[in-house]
């Protein structure tokens, strides 16, 4: 699944590089580094905390526009990669935690005046966590792959400083499509897949670009994100095939917040 929509993410950037020569479009492709906050949180039903995980993680992340006078087009790719603390009130461990991101977005004016324009934004996205929780003397850890699509609505505002200065702010609201987990215990239990709730999230970006020379700038992003997911229905345990109990996966928050930053470079366009 992750390898056919990195394939959709490239074949959609191919097109805009294809008319990076028409006079009034303009193409940009932009790569760069990523350094994450991550904080995770999970809740029992009387919204008790259970555990959390908080950590650093660096990425890469790269991307591809095309603009015309009354629109445009993103598609961007987001990993990251890292090991943080795990806490709970039984005992501290460490997580491996591996986070993929693509996203598509497209947007069209809604008001512009000089060196100002604010524009209207809508798109979709997929995410794939996977979340590698070590064992301690106390307790199994577990392999566990959360996925989900999401839409996204929102706006976007550009300034102008100057012909080298540009400054977007993004705000978007986001709502998460058929989220699921799939567990691996680390003990003798059978790996089972667990669908979770659909809820709504919140995604704000404020991005810096400062032209160098020719088609090359620079650029600089810090952000913030929050996402939900609802707590899972229960479903049967089994060890080797026979019930043993029930299982469920607790309702989540996650807040991150980073930078992201990289050179940009933008071909065609007046």
């Amino acid at each position: 699944m992750v390898k056919q929509l990195c394939l959709i993410l490239l074949l959609s950037i191919c097109p805009l590089l294809a008319m990076a020569d028409a006079s009034s479009i303009a193409t940009s492709v932009w790569l760069g580094a990523t350094v994450m906050e991550f904080d995770y949180e999970e809740f029992d039903d009387q919204d008790d905390s259970l555990d959390r995980e908080d950590g650093v993680l660096p990425g890469v992340n790269a991307g591809a526009s095309i603009e015309g006078d009354r629109w445009f087009v993103e598609s961007g790719l987001l990993w990251s990669y890292g090991r943080v603390d795990y806490h709970s009130p039984e005992d501290d461990s460490e997580t491996d935690e591996q986070i993929l991101n693509l996203e598509v977005i497209a947007g069209t004016p809604l008001f512009a005046s000089g060196r100002q324009q604010v524009s209207l934004v809508a798109g979709a996205g997929y995410r794939n966590w996977q979340r590698d929780i070590y064992s301690t003397p106390t307790a199994n850890g577990l392999n566990e792959t959360y996925q989900w699509y999401y839409w996204l609505l929102g706006l976007r505002g550009e300034h102008e400083f100057n012909k080298r200065t540009r400054v977007v702010a993004d705000v978007q609201f986001t709502r998460t499509a058929n989220p699921e987990v799939d567990v691996q215990f680390k003990a003798n239990f059978d790996d089972v897949s667990l669908d979770l709730g659909e809820e709504t999230g919140f995604k704000a970006g404020l991005t810096l670009l400062r032209k160098m020379s020719g088609s090359t700038s620079l650029w600089l992003t810090p952000w913030y994100e929050r996402w939900e997911l609802g707590r899972s229905k229960d479903k049967d345990l089994y060890q080797s095939g026979v019930p043993v109990g029930t299982v469920w996966e607790p309702r989540s928050e996650t807040h991150n917040y980073g930078v992201n930053f990289g050179v940009r470079w933008q071909f065609g366009g007046s």
